[in-house]
Order: C-alpha cells, then sequence, then structure tokens
C-alpha cells in the first residue's frame, strides 16, 4: 500500500523521528535507513516494522539527536603523541635546537586526533526515544492503511458485483446457445455420416465438438473463486497474496470460456471479466 506516516519522541538524552514510506509490492521488502552510530539498531527496527507491514516495499528513516553531546567524539592516539613528542625532542636535542613544546603543538599535530561519529546504540537510552517515534510512526501508517482500505473494500465490492453479474450473464447466454450448438452438431453429424465415416470416429467427434463449447465446470469454479473470495477477506489475517492467487485462477477459468465460446455476446462479456478483473487485480496489490 502507498502511504507516508512519522514519528516523534523526546526523552531526557535524544530526540528521535522516525519516518515510514511505502509503495505497492507483491511482496514484504523493509528497508532500514539509519545513521552509522545507530548501526546496531537496524535489525531491531527492520523486525518491529516487519511483524506490523507484511506487505509492500517500505522505506524507513531514522534520525536521532542527543540533546547534551555531540553527535561526534574526539579520540587521542596517545602512543603516537608520545612519539611525536620523543622525535621533536631528539631532533632539537641532534639540531642543537632549544626550546620546549607546547600544547599548541601538541593539538596542532592532526595525526594524533581522529574524530568519529559517536556510537548511540550503546546502552538503552537510545532505544528509549527511537521506540516510542516508531511505534507512532507505524500507528499513523495503520490508520492510514484503514482509512484507504474501506475505499479500497467498497471499490472492489462493486468490482465483484460487475463479475459476479457478467459470470451469471455468461451463464444464461452459454444455455441459450445449446440449441444452436446442437443443431450445428447435428449438421456435422449428417455430414460425416454421409462420408461414411466409421462410428468410433463419428464418436469422438461428436465429443470433441460438446467438450469444445461446454463451459459449465468454467463457470462453476468462477462462482467458487467468488465465494472462496468473500470467505478469506472475513477474516482478520492479511489475505493479499490468496487474493492474488484466487484472481489467477478466475483468470484461468475466464480465458478458457473464452477459447470455448464463438458467441459474440459471450466474447463481449469475456472482455468485460477481463478488465474488471484486472483492475482488481491492481487494486489487492494495496492490501496485506
Amino acid at each position: 500500500m502507498t502511504g507516508f506516516a512519522r514519528g516523534r519522541f523526546e526523552t531526557d538524552e535524544y530526540v528521535a523521528e522516525v519516518e515510514l514510506r511505502s509503495v505497492n509490492h507483491r511482496y514484504q521488502d523493509v528497508r532500514v535507513k539509519v545513521p552509522a552510530n545507530l548501526a546496531s539498531l537496524e535489525a531491531k527496527i527492520r523486525n518491529t516494522v516487519s511483524s506490523r507491514i507484511k506487505r509492500g516495499k517500505v522505506d524507513v528513516s531514522v534520525w536521532l539527536k542527543a540533546k547534551q553531546r555531540s553527535a561526534f567524539q574526539l579520540e587521542l592516539d596517545r602512543p603516537l603523541m608520545e612519539e611525536f613528542v620523543e622525535v621533536a625532542r631528539s631532533l632539537g636535542s641532534d639540531l642543537g635546537v632549544k626550546g620546549e613544546l607546547t600544547l599548541s603543538d601538541l593539538v596542532g599535530f592532526h595525526p594524533g586526533f581522529n574524530v568519529r561519529e559517536r556510537d548511540f546504540s550503546e546502552g538503552n537510552g537510545a532505544w528509549v526515544a527511537l521506540d516510542p517515534a516508531l511505534q507512532q510512526a507505524l500507528e499513523a501508517y495503520e490508520r492510514m492503511s484503514r482509512a484507504e482500505g474501506a475505499e479500497l473494500v467498497a471499490d472492489i465490492d462493486g468490482r465483484l458485483a460487475a463479475i459476479a453479474g457478467h459470470v451469471e450473464t455468461v451463464a444464461s447466454l452459454s444455455a441459450a446457445s445449446k440449441e444452436k450448438k446442437r443443431r450445428e452438431i447435428l449438421d456435422r453429424i449428417n455430414e460425416l455420416q454421409l462420408a461414411e465415416i466409421e462410428p468410433a470416429p463419428l464418436a469422438a467427434e461428436i465429443a470433441r465438438l460438446v467438450e469444445r463449447s461446454d463451459v459449465a465446470e468454467e463457470l462453476t469454479r468462477l462462482r467458487s473463486h467468488l465465494a472462496m473470495w468473500r470467505e478469506t477477506v472475513i477474516g482478520d489475517e492479511p489475505c493479499g497474496k490468496k487474493l492474488d492467487f484466487i484472481i489467477q485462477e478466475m483468470n484461468r477459468e475466464v480465458n478458457t470460456i473464452g477459447s470455448k465460446c464463438q458467441d459474440t455476446e459471450i466474447t463481449e462479456r469475456v472482455i468485460s471479466l477481463k478488465s474488471e478483473l484486472e483492475r482488481v487485480r491492481e487494486q489487492i496489490q494495496n492490501i496485506e
């Protein structure tokens, strides 16, 4: 489901912000972007989001700011500084240069210092701020999803009603065309008899013609798939993948009907069915 949500939380130590962005995707794909100083919490954040959002491509962005500390820390390479002092004094002695090293001399020796990002993931302080911000974002995302889901349900229900109507119309048209098919088969039988075809090939030809025009099984399966759809959406469990599978099966049955029936009206209904099924297939990409 396409969506956006944000959460923010403050403690005495930190200000945390979390942002969720999602787009339709057939499977679950959660990507977490965190600062280097929170890298050890990346898996924990991903697992939390994955447990709540079951489908879609979700990008999670995390920011954390310390209130009383810098995001960076200064490290001193003491052995190198000691060696620097020793070499400087030795050089002065060898060259006969008098003088004492000052603090400015030491601070000016840049290789002796290193600045790196402070690791905020140590201890529980960062998570105490991050978790509520993440929960806020997830709750906002779920509220948005429920609102959008209600609109989707209304739209899909309307399309399924149209599909069910098309199925029953095809059933009626198929029944009405049986007499026409029967006459065609009888005419074909007369042609084969005139050609003095043996009974066995004649029976096989009759069976082929009947099988080619009969769509009763496909219609029965379509009704069954519609019933399965209704049963599936009633539950509380994520059902997007199952609905996707049901739509695939319905498309297969509709394609078979289209290949069997040569009736113009039925062909028009088949086109309408495929159009509605494609729209439903696009919509269920939004459903977990």
